[in-house]
């Protein structure tokens, strides 16, 4: 009877886990790539790259967003913007 109750508790717990997995990848991922692609307009719109933590990770959501056009026009946006500003400083 013990391991009838362990094997019930590992299904739920495995369950569980996979509800977790699902929410992040089904609703968190694209919430994420929606904040990317409002962030990255007002980069592109301020013409203002600065090379801080808040532009590399819009940077890095943008460039792992899957089927979505406005997201790779964006990254291609900041990447040209990234590396014309490297051009001008020396490395």
């Amino acid at each position: 009877m013990l391991s009838l109750h362990y094997l019930l508790l590992n299904i739920l717990m495995l369950l569980g886990l996979g509800a977790v997995i699902a929410f992040c990848h089904f609703v968190l991922k694209p919430f994420q790539t929606h904040w990317a692609i409002v962030r990255a307009r007002k980069i592109v719109a301020g013409n203002g790259w600065t090379d801080d933590w808040r532009s590399r990770n819009v940077y890095r959501m943008l460039a792992t967003a899957r089927n979505d056009l406005e997201a790779a026009k964006l990254w291609h946006q900041l990447d040209a913007m990234r590396q014309s500003e490297g051009k001008r400083q020396p490395s």
